[in-house]
């Protein structure tokens, strides 16, 4: 009893500590994959319904929509509803007509894994009696160079076409290693004011161009449009990929940024009820003994769990916001937790099958804990992995914990070491299946990654860090277990003590466990799904190099010949969304160069393939980029 009690006095000295110290806020684990209207989409008439798609199901509540115009006003909509013909998308239906005005829908639903996700989604409706009054916004409408072109000698000048007249504002012209050609003074074309020339200061040696240019419309035509910024590119002789410049390598923190008050509830909740069923679990099967102890311990830990469980429903109620204590208690990241408590106390009260009721609070964790229950993951087998690892982890971290707390007795050595081997069997069995299981789950959460990407993640230093504790651990069983083999009277007390250290690395694995939960595991993917899809008899490999923001180098390589043109199109919420064309490097091959990927996160890109004979074909894909601040993500 001294060493629980001061374990339990450690615990909440700690927890007392990270009450003073504010908790760093977690990024939530669900894409959001599009809305209705888009951000920043100008309708002509009142939408019938706001409704937003995920990646994958989420959690909502009756203010998970909520509706307000320009001055923050309320709008009165339907609650909103899950479609049930597709669980990730939500609708909430508005009933009356909303007039013409600026509005903001605020999003709030939670992910399957109990993170907030909060969007603010905004658009405008401009009124059927304002539509015929709607202004042309300026557009271009061709340009020479033509993006994505190889000319064969220096140009002499840049055309842009426009939809009106117009004047350019900025332009800039960069070579493949980022450095400045000299351009003169836009003119406008006098035969046709929508013709805008500029002329290169310089000739242009081979390689690859990037243009950056602002316009406004003319100033003898409207003046009241804000500037348009476009980029494209094209090359001399040959393509060229633009070289990154000498930017220096960020400083990034070998610890964790997502410890907080949430993540220290997770693991608390961890140490209690691994530790509370695994103990039982040594208690009734192997030990086959119940005393007054062991049920003053379990008191105690249930006192941990709730403490955990507690933190965690606190830190869920200040992420969801204003949400009404009622429509609080009807999620079931709360009314779960409540069902485990009772299922604790049963436990406790009914001795010969407390067993059953904690192994029943374990196994509701996965509903409200970790990525298991995403479907991208694998569904219904990596639960079932899931529950299958907290179920060993549990019986050898409880039971290790039920060793070392066995009272003291005049025959206890000698029942020791009848008891120690037959746990160690039990144990050597938990931990090659935790091994496993853990390697299996990691797969599926992060199909596709590069070392460095990993490590530098959050969640991929919580694997790496439980792997070295996992080691540790290993070289510890490894000396029991020739201890064990030869074990006598005296060796005992040396098992016993190792089982202490044992213990210990245990509960530090539980709280990289604990961050594991908090964090990512798209921050350290990094992937091209598919990376090679047929369609149409024509099959697409495509490759970015390097696979991180910033300049990147897009391949695409189709094995029909007859393949033209290419336009790539990449989209990433909440309003990024780019089209090029893509240079014909060879015959079935060509590449893409410059700020590809802007951000980490999701991307969307559609690949729109065009053959001699006019015939086009369209490819999808997703770009995984990996980093901690997800777009694209919530």
């Amino acid at each position: 009893m001294p060493f629980l009690r001061s374990f339990i006095t450690c615990i909440g000295m700690l927890i007392i500590l990270f009450f003073i110290i504010p908790g760093t806020s977690s990024f939530a684990h669900s894409s959001l994959e599009k809305t209705f209207p888009k951000d920043g989409e100008r309708l002509n008439q009142s939408p019938p319904s706001i409704e937003v798609w995920f990646q994958d199901p989420v959690v909502i509540h009756p203010e998970s929509i909520k509706l307000a115009d320009e001055t923050g006003n309320p709008i009165q909509i339907e609650k909103p509803i899950v479609d049930p013909k597709d669980k990730t998308h939500v609708i909430s239906r508005i009933n009356n007509d909303l007039p013409a005005g600026n509005y903001v829908a605020n999003i709030n639903v939670i992910s399957l894994d109990g993170d907030v996700m909060k969007e603010n989604l905004m658009f405008q409706v401009i009124g059927e009696g304002n539509k015929n009054k709607k202004k042309e916004t300026l557009k271009i409408v061709d340009f020479l160079p033509d993006d994505g072109e190889i000319v064969h000698e220096s140009p002499k000048k840049i055309d842009l076409w426009f939809n009106m007249p117009a004047e350019i504002t900025a332009i800039g012209v960069f070579d493949d290693r980022q450095q400045s050609v000299m351009v003169k003074e836009p003119i406008i074309d006098p035969k046709d004011p929508t013709h805008v020339m500029v002329y290169f200061g310089e000739e242009l040696s081979s390689g690859t161009y990037q243009v950056t240019w602002y316009a406004r419309p003319s100033k003898t035509f409207d003046n009241s449009e804000p500037d348009i910024l476009d980029v494209f590119y094209f090359a001399v002789d040959k393509f060229t990929p633009i070289q990154q410049g000498n930017k220096g390598v960020p400083t990034k923190s070998l610890w964790f940024q997502n410890i907080g008050l949430k993540q220290w509830g997770y693991w608390i909740l961890f140490i209690g009820l691994t530790t509370l069923f695994g103990g039982t679990f040594f208690n009734s099967v192997i030990l086959k003994e119940n005393d007054s102890k062991w049920n003053k311990i379990s008191l105690a830990l249930i006192i941990l769990v709730l403490i955990g469980e507690g933190i965690i429903v606190i830190s869920q109620k200040v992420e969801t916001g204003n949400l009404s204590m009622i429509h609080f208690l009807s999620l079931k990241f709360v009314w779960i937790p409540v069902i485990q408590g009772i299922l604790l106390v049963l436990g406790l009260l009914f001795d010969k099958i407390r067993l059953f009721f904690y192994g029943m609070a374990l196994l509701l964790l996965p509903a409200v804990i970790g990525h298991a229950s995403y479907p991208r993951y694998g569904g219904y087998l990596t639960i079932g992995v899931n529950v299958l690892h907290l179920l060993t982890s549990s019986i050898w971290i409880g039971g290790l914990f039920g060793l070392i707390t066995i009272p003291k007795k005049e025959n206890m050595k000698d029942r020791l070491k009848n008891v120690i081997p037959k746990f160690s069997k039990w144990a050597l069995i938990s931990f090659v299946v935790i091994i496993f299981t853990g390697l299996f789950m990691t797969k599926q959460y992060v199909p596709s990654f590069t070392i460095k990407n990993f490590i530098q993640s959050e969640w991929g230093k919580g694997v790496v860090f439980k792997i070295v504790a996992t080691f540790f651990v290993l070289g510890l069983g490894y000396l029991q277990r020739r201890s064990i083999k030869n074990l006598t009277s005296k060796a005992v007390n040396k098992v016993i003590y190792r089982a202490r250290v044992e213990w210990i690395y245990g509960v530090f694995i539980l709280f990289f466990a604990s961050i594991l939960v908090v964090s990512a595991p798209s921050a350290a993917e990094q992937g091209i799904y598919p990376s090679s899809v047929e369609k149409e008899k024509v099959k697409l490999d495509v490759n970015i190099s390097p696979l991180y923001p910033g300049l990147n180098v897009l391949t695409m390589n189709f094995n029909n010949k007859d393949i033209e043109k290419v336009e790539v199109t990449l989209s990433m919420l909440p309003n990024y969304n780019v089209t090029y064309n893509a240079f014909k490097v060879d015959k079935g091959v060509f590449k893409l160069t410059g700020n590809l990927l802007h951000a980490t996160g999701t991307m969307n890109m559609n690949v729109k393939a065009k053959k001699f004979n006019g015939e086009s074909v369209e490819f999808s894909f997703k770009i995984v980029i990996p980093g901690e601040m997800r777009l694209g993500e919530s």
